[in-house]
């Protein structure tokens, strides 16, 4: 019985094809400087929580996006919710910017639309709302970032909990 090679033309795609999807692939891993997630009990944020992030940046040229992503259930009785960030850190002289951002600043979540469809990645009975919330270059040291519910209701009910995750940005 004779065996059929494959002919030498289709040996050389696969030589080069193969270094290139090894780099590829090993370049898409998970490239996050912090992540953290403050759980709420009872699935209850009362005013009083006020979660703390702290993130040491390295201080290099990298631009980081912050993004806090709130996670509810299917029964949040709101289409919304008002937070606020208190940023604080360190103020350096090669980014004289920084500063504008060591603030106290108020965000909106939207979390449904008028007709009450879910704005968010919906899983089970779990909705995962994203906020894009810095997008920019921070000075070396420790930054934290303190989120506090900004609603009249003393306590939301119906909200799991709170990731901050930091992670360089993908331009």
């Amino acid at each position: 019985m004779r065996t059929r090679l494959m002919p030498k033309i289709f040996y050389i795609p696969i030589l080069y094809t193969l270094p290139f999807l090894l780099i590829v692939f090993s370049s898409c891993g998970d490239n996050t400087l912090y992540m953290k997630t403050h759980k709420f009990k009872d699935n209850q944020w009362t005013q009083n929580q006020k979660p703390v992030f702290k993130v040491n940046f390295p201080g290099d040229t990298i631009t980081y996006d912050i993004l806090f992503t709130l996670r509810s259930t299917i029964d949040y009785s709101y289409n919304n919710i008002w937070l606020y960030i208190n940023t604080k850190g360190p103020e350096c002289k090669e980014c004289p910017t920084i500063g504008s951002i060591l603030r106290r600043v108020p965000v909106e979540i939207k979390m449904a639309k008028p007709n009450g469809e879910w704005i968010g990645n919906k899983s089970g009975t779990y909705v995962d709302h994203k906020l894009k919330f810095r997008q920019r270059r921070f000075c070396k040291g420790e930054y934290s970032f303190e989120v506090e519910q900004g609603v009249t209701i003393g306590t939301l009910d119906e909200l799991s909990d709170l990731t901050i995750e930091v992670k360089p940005t993908v331009w």
